[in-house]
C-alpha cells in the first residue's frame, strides 16, 4: 500500500515510519517540522516527504491532490500533541486537531482512501472503574476536547464502504528517535538517571492506562493493514497505573532513588483507567510493559544515545512557546534553524 502519515516526524510518527517501510509499504510524510526531519532522510527505503502544515489540505486543492495521489491510507497523527501544548492556543488547537481532520478525512471519503485517525484516553477524564469505548466522556482539556469533537464528526462522516477508525492510545513512554521528556514514564526516567530524584504532582493516585510507543506504532500498523474491523472506537492501552505505582517501580530498580511529592494548587484531575477487551478482539496484542520502558529510556540516557536530554527541545509545550517567542523570523526561516541543530537537540538562537 502506499500509506500517508500525518505527523510522521514525531514521537510517534518516527516509530511508526520504519516499521510500515519495513512491511514493504510506500510511505509519504506530511509534517511541518517543527521538532525536526532530518532523521526521516536517512530511512531506507527513502521516504516522501512533504514539509507543510495541515492547513494546506484545507486550502490548496492542487497540493491535497499532489499529497494523495495514489494513496490507500492516511495514518492521522498530526495535531498540536499533549494538554500543555493545546492549553499555550486553544484556538490553534481547535484548527489543527478538528478542522484540520476534517478537512483530510473528507478529502479521504471522497477518494475511498482508509482512515485510521490518533485519538487519545484522555477523552475520558476523571471517571471511576475501568471504561470501555461506551463509556461516557469526559474531556478536561482543549486538547482532550479536540479529539473528542473530531472523533464525534469522523463517526457522522462514516458510511457505505468508507468506515474510518480511531484509536484512543494510552499515556506513551519509551524511546523514539524524536524523544520526548514531557510524558510522566520517560520524564521520571530523565530526573532519576541524573538526579536520583523524582518528583510527583500532588499525591500521585491519579490512574492512566499506559502504552509503549512501539507497541502504539504496532497498532497503527494493524489498523492500517485491517479493513474489516467491526468497531470505529479502540482502546489502545496495555497497563493500568497510578503515578505512585510508577514512582515505584523506579524504586525497585534503584532502591537509592528519592521520591518526593509536590503540592499542587490546582491538583491534576485526569484520572481514569481503561478496558481493551475490544482491542484485543481485534488481534492486537501489546508487548511492552511499563518497566521495560524504564529500563530501556535510561540506559539511552546513560550510554549518550539521547543528546542533551535536559534541552527544552525534548518537551513539545515548552520548545513550541519557544518558537513563538523568535519575533519577526519567518515561518519558513525557523523550518530551516531546525535543520542546523546539531544531533537535533536544540541550541538557542
Amino acid at each position: 500500500m502506499t500509506i500517508l502519515v500525518t505527523g510522521g516526524a514525531g514521537y510517534l510518527g518516527s516509530v511508526l515510519v520504519p516499521k510500515l517501510l519495513a512491511r514493504g509499504h510506500r510511505v509519504k510524510v506530511l509534517d511541518i517540522g517543527y521538532f525536526g526531519i532530518g532523521h526521516l532522510r536517512a530511512f531506507r527505503p527513502t521516504v516522501e516527504l512533504f514539509r507543510e502544515d495541515i492547513e494546506r489540505v484545507v486550502n490548496d486543492h492542487r497540493f491535497c491532490d499532489e499529497l494523495l495521489d495514489q494513496v490507500d491510507c492516511i495514518i492521522h497523527l498530526a495535531a498540536i500533541s499533549n494538554d500543555p501544548s493545546a492549553e499555550l492556543n486553544p484556538t490553534l488547537t481547535k484548527h489543527v486537531n478538528f478542522d484540520g481532520t476534517l478537512a483530510l478525512a473528507e478529502e479521504a471519503r471522497k477518494r475511498g482512501i482508509h482512515f485510521v485517525f490518533s485519538s487519545s484516553c484522555s477523552v475520558y477524564g476523571e471517571a471511576p472503574g475501568e471504561l470501555t469505548e461506551d463509556s461516557p466522556l469526559e474531556p478536561l482539556t482543549a486538547y482532550a476536547h479536540s479529539k473528542v469533537e473530531a472523533e464525534a464528526a469522523l463517526g457522522q462522516m462514516a458510511g457505505g464502504e468508507w468506515r474510518p477508525v480511531s484509536l484512543r492510545n494510552g499515556t506513551l513512554f519509551g524511546y523514539s528517535p524524536r524523544m520526548r521528556f514531557d510524558l510522566v514514564v520517560n520524564i521520571f526516567s530523565l530526573y532519576s538517571t541524573l538526579y536520583n530524584e523524582i518528583k510527583v504532582f500532588g499525591d500521585g493516585l491519579q490512574w492512566r492506562p499506559y502504552l509503549h510507543v512501539n507497541d502504539c506504532a504496532r497498532a497503527f500498523v494493524h489498523f492500517a493493514e485491517k479493513r474489516d474491523h467491526s468497531h470505529f472506537v479502540y482502546n489502545i492501552a496495555h497497563e493500568n497505573l497510578r503515578v505512585v505505582d510508577v514512582a515505584g517501580l523506579f524504586q525497585q530498580m534503584n532502591p537509592r532513588l528519592k521520591v518526593s511529592h509536590l503540592n499542587m494548587v490546582e491538583p491534576d484531575r485526569r484520572d481514569y483507567r481503561v478496558r481493551a477487551s475490544r482491542m484485543e478482539g481485534a488481534g492486537f496484542l501489546p508487548r511492552l510493559t511499563v518497566e521495560a520502558g524504564v529500563v530501556e529510556i535510561t540506559e539511552a540516557i546513560i550510554n549518550g544515545q539521547i543528546p542533551d536530554p535536559e534541552s527544552i527541545y525534548y518537551r513539545n509545550a515548552k520548545w513550541l512557546k519557544e518558537l513563538s517567542e523568535l519575533g519577526n523570523r519567518s515561518h519558513r526561516e525557523i523550518l530551516g534553524l531546525m535543520e542546523n541543530i546539531p544531533n537535533r537537540a536544540a541550541t538557542s538562537f
